[in-house]
């Protein structure tokens, strides 16, 4: 629960700096919070592959996918992230403004999938 509150710190931070100085802080700011997605990323996985484990067959399902769904949905997840911070930057036109609006962006998009993950990780444990 820490984590939240300290990604919001550095954002209210990065939001009172020069243009260059805002870029870069959000660059480190996307930096730490991309190092706390992997840090927590074999948890959610593990979670994932203890829940097919305990899979038991239904009429809507026979076979187990909480990891291959997990995976699939990190993968389209970073395409999302990506390439909607490329649009949002767009604005800028490759300008200055760019670099710091992709860095709030990635920082943004990056906490929240943080969150959600976690939040995916305990359903796994409680189902």
């Amino acid at each position: 629960m820490l984590l939240p509150m300290l990604l919001f710190v550095a954002a209210a931070d990065c939001d009172n700096l020069a243009d260059s100085e805002m870029a870069q802080c959000w660059s480190n700011a996307y930096r730490r919070t991309d190092a706390q997605l992997n840090k927590i990323w074999p948890d959610v996985l593990k979670a994932a592959k203890v829940a097919d484990k305990s899979f038991s067959p239904t009429q809507r399902r026979a076979k187990p996918s909480a990891e291959t769904d997990l995976l699939a949905s990190q993968r389209a997840w970073l395409k999302y992230r990506d390439t909607q911070c490329a649009l949002e930057g767009d604005y800028a036109q490759g300008g200055s403004l760019e670099s710091i609006i992709d860095g709030q962006c990635s920082t943004e998009l990056t906490r929240d999938r943080i969150k959600k993950l976690q939040d995916i990780a305990a359903g796994f444990r409680e189902g």
